[in-house]
Parts: structure tokens; sequence; C-alpha cells
């Protein structure tokens, strides 16, 4: 791997589940098989008290774009659930063409407000990027961002015909 410089980086199951497009339980199955490497950590919140936390170079294989230093900051920031870094991991797998990942990033970050998600998730919609094309939904998306100021997806409307 040639990471041993960088401390490991570790990650909720959630967030393991996201970046290679499987679920919770997948993750869960290859932590039990040895497949992946995690820890527990204290987490008085849920049940049972402990929280699994994934290292993220044991899943890297299962990650379908680059592991860059750049990346590695996004995922760390989306982890934590800051918005802004939940829209860049998705750029990162939008330009991989691994659209049906990207879209749930940017569903992540348009849920959280995030004005530029919003516009690229109604690209995702209207072109039928790794979702099933929706054009309603697209618009939706783009109306909302529209209304956050976001001045591309102002013009996108009004080029539609709509009243920004």
């Amino acid at each position: 791997m040639g990471t041993s410089h960088h401390s490991p980086i570790f990650v909720s199951t959630q967030t393991a589940a996201q970046l290679t497009g499987k679920s919770v339980r997948t993750i869960h199955n290859w932590l039990e098989s040895g497949g992946i490497l995690g820890k527990e950590v204290k987490a008085a919140h849920i049940p049972g008290g402990l929280m699994r936390r994934i290292d993220l170079s044991s899943i890297g294989a299962n990650v379908q774009t680059e592991m860059t230093d750049g990346f590695l900051e996004c995922v760390r920031q989306a982890d934590a659930g800051d918005a802004d870094g939940m829209n860049n991991v998705a750029t990162y797998f939008y330009r991989s063409k691994e659209y049906r990942i990207a879209v749930g990033w940017f569903e992540a970050a348009a849920k959280k407000g995030h004005a530029d998600a919003m516009e690229l998730l109604s690209m995702c919609y209207v072109n039928g990027l790794g979702v099933e094309k929706n054009q309603v939904l697209g618009v939706q998306w783009l109306g909302k961002a529209a209304a956050l100021g976001h001045s591309v997806a102002k013009a996108k409307l009004q080029a539609l015909g709509f009243e920004v």
C-alpha cells in the first residue's frame, strides 16, 4: 500500500458502505470474516455502547476512485458530517464515472443544504446518471439550488422557461 507514513483513517460503517456501493451488512460481513480491518470505539448513544469504525485503507480495493490524499481528506470531512466534504467525495466518484455512488453522496450533501450538490444531483436525475431518469426530480433539485442563490441553477431554470 505504501501509506505507512499516514496514520490510518477510520470511518463509520455507513461511510464505508457508501464508499464501496455496498450495504452496511456487507461491510459487517467483511469485518467479521477478516476481509477488512476495523476497531470498536465507545459510543454511549447507541445500544451496546460500542460502534465499529473501518480502516479506510483496508477497503481501498473496493473503492472505485483513486485514493489520493485529497480524496482521503474529503472522506474524513464527509465522515464527520461536513456537507462540503460529502459534495467533494461525490465529485470524485462522478469524475470516475461511478455515478450510482456519486448520487448517494450528492444526496447526502444536498439534504444538508449544499447548493452545488443539489445542482449536480439535478443533472444526475435529468440525464439518468446513477439513477433512473427523472425530469421532475431533476427540476425540483434545480429549484432548491436556485432558491439558495446558485447562479448556474438559476440560469438553467430560466433556460427551461421558469421564472426565477
